[in-house]
């Protein structure tokens, strides 16, 4: 449990850094000490979809700073897109300390053999629905090198709903932009459950330019898109 205070922490602190540039330090402090109110009450309710054992439960985690966060923006009047760009922000600041080479060869071996069987063995557990809360999923590979996650049961979107937060469930997609475009790992993550359609898609493609869908122009890379990223007209 201190591990996670401490990791939510390390965010708080660098997305305040990023409004106190836009509002100043007073007003950021204020949404900080917010936002940590808000955290204590959320990260209970993060849900166990089977922790060590699941690949996705850092992802639930990291959601939680999202939902605590938005909630003291949020009273400030702020909308969704506001706690997204800061969330998209900090973690792109994140992944370019690591050198340039070392990010493309771990984008290389997120999408390896050996790592695509271990996400397929992923895939068949969430099958057996052992938790309600969890995603459903499976893996699709084509011919032309394509490896994709589809998700006919999106954890994210249900946390969403169980917090009340159905503002976010559009841009529940954006890490995963943010890190293929810096990791060149080709992404197009235009179809979620979150924008109205009927499952999540995660297309992988090595040498492919990562794909900013529409829910996300103007949030991912708003000072510019990540190296490896395509804006279509």
């Amino acid at each position: 449990m201190a591990e996670r205070h401490r990791a939510f922490e390390l965010f708080l602190r660098a997305a305040g850094r990023l409004l106190a540039r836009e509002h100043g330090e007073i007003y950021a402090d204020q949404v900080l000490t917010d936002a940590r109110v808000e955290y204590e009450r959320v990260h209970p309710q993060v849900p166990d979809i089977g922790g060590r054992a699941n690949v996705f439960q850092p992802v639930m985690v990291v959601n939680g700073w999202i939902v605590a966060l938005h909630r003291a923006l949020r009273s400030r009047g702020h909308g969704p897109e506001r706690v997204i760009t800061l969330g998209q922000a900090v973690f792109d600041g994140w992944l370019r300390r690591i050198p340039n080479g070392v990010r493309h060869a771990l984008g290389r071996l997120l999408l390896s053999g050996p790592v695509t069987r271990y996400f397929e063995s992923q895939a068949r557990r969430s099958q057996e629905r052992r938790h309600a809360e969890d995603f459903v999923w499976k893996v699709e590979k084509a011919p032309d090198g394509e490896m994709a996650m589809i998700f006919d049961e999106c954890a994210v979107n249900k946390w969403y709903e169980a917090q009340e937060v159905r503002e976010l469930r559009p841009f529940c997609n954006f890490a995963d932009v943010t890190y293929s475009g810096l990791m060149g790992m080709g992404i197009d993550a235009s179809t979620t459950i979150g924008q109205g359609c009927d499952r999540c898609e995660l297309r992988f493609k090595r040498g492919r330019e990562t794909l900013v869908p529409a829910n996300l122009r103007g949030i991912i890379g708003a000072d510019g898109p990540p190296a490896g990223t395509n804006q279509p007209s």
